[in-house]
């Protein structure tokens, strides 16, 4: 598997990001909310993909596209919260009013 030659997408129809993976899918489901900031809620990557970077290179590729869309988020999701909290001087300014890690 070339993971540098796949790309997250954003999924509206179903709420989540996406990255396809030989038959399988990691995704991060997401939930808008009334303010507009979306809830970042479960990430899932495929057990035979574990451990390979799929997770990280889901999360951060989300949140650009999540940049991209001026859109402030929540992450409630633990794993997702982990790296943002490692990459803080990255993704600090997505985050919406008043979240904490």
């Amino acid at each position: 598997m070339d993971l540098a030659s796949l790309k997250t997408q954003n999924n509206i129809e179903k709420k989540r990001f996406e990255l396809n993976l030989e038959g399988a899918k990691a995704f991060i489901v997401y939930k808008m909310g009334k303010s507009g900031a979306m809830y970042l809620v479960h990430t899932e990557v495929p057990e035979v993909m574990e451990g390979q970077g799929v997770g990280h290179k889901l999360v951060r590729e989300s949140l650009e596209i999540i940049e991209k869309a001026n859109t402030k988020i929540i992450p409630l999701c633990p794993f997702v919260r982990s790296f943002i909290k490692n990459h803080q001087e990255d993704y600090q300014l997505l985050l919406a009013e008043g979240v904490k890690l």
